[in-house]
């Protein structure tokens, strides 16, 4: 059950394994977890484990700086990502690599290594808490509800999404977090997984485009917090590792 607009499924703008890849990589070069532990998790994930592409991350990452030491960029319509191709399509992790050089990774589909590339002067971060990622997406969800009950359309799947969800939460809730995740970015991926999971429904059902103005709108703030609740957990790693 997908719904598409064009040819592109809605889960390209609101969900990416990098996010849990990005966890797990921070928890690793912060010395949280094994190595064994991080292959295991990326081959869950279905993303590349090159262990060259490791002992060089291990070698060359810049770790002892206020930046965290893995960041989630995520784009969509709208909003592009400022790093090259094709990072706006797929999404990327920054990993950063001193005197303003970044390691970017990014996993293309069907491709056993990742994708690497040299970058210099990334855009800068979102910067927010992860209360503010958290209310920022809660004041979206309720205004889409509003603008759909003005429609004459019942909102109770979108202030009850497990009477609409279904089996989508099997995949929106997918456990695989490291256990190292604080419960602040743990919980602000939950109600980014929920609302992700209740738009792709209502969009299902409904089976037209008569819902986008006001359900679309809300995949920004999905991958705002989806960013935010990342760059939290890693530099949380990075602070109790010392």
């Amino acid at each position: 059950m997908t719904y598409t607009t064009g040819i592109m499924s809605i889960r390209l703008h609101v969900y990416s394994p990098l996010q849990h890849s990005a966890l797990w990589l921070g928890a690793w070069l912060y010395g949280r977890q094994s190595t064994d532990a991080l292959i295991d998790a990326l081959l869950d994930l279905q993303q590349p484990t090159s262990v060259e592409v490791l002992h060089r991350l291990r070698a060359t990452a810049k770790l002892h700086g206020e930046e965290p030491a893995v960041r989630l960029v995520l784009a969509g319509p709208a909003q592009p990502s400022g790093l090259p191709a094709p990072a706006d399509e797929h999404g990327a992790l920054l990993i950063p690599a001193g005197d303003d050089h970044y390691h970017m990774l990014i996993a293309l589909p069907g491709e056993e290594e990742w994708h690497w590339q040299m970058v210099e002067n990334p855009p800068a971060a979102l910067y927010l808490s992860p209360g503010e990622a958290d209310l920022r997406l809660a004041e979206a969800t309720r205004q889409a509800a509003s603008l759909i009950e003005a429609q004459g359309l019942r909102t109770s799947s979108l202030s009850n999404p497990r009477l609409t969800v279904g089996m989508l939460s099997d995949f929106y809730e997918t456990p695989g977090i490291p256990e190292d995740t604080p419960p602040r970015a743990a919980k602000l991926i939950a109600r980014a997984d929920r609302v992700a999971a209740i738009i792709e429904a209502l969009l299902d059902q409904a089976g037209d485009h008569s819902l986008d103005p006001e359900l679309l709108g809300l995949w920004r703030y999905i991958r705002e917090a989806r960013m935010t609740a990342v760059d939290y957990a890693v530099r949380e790693m990075g602070r109790l590792a010392g």
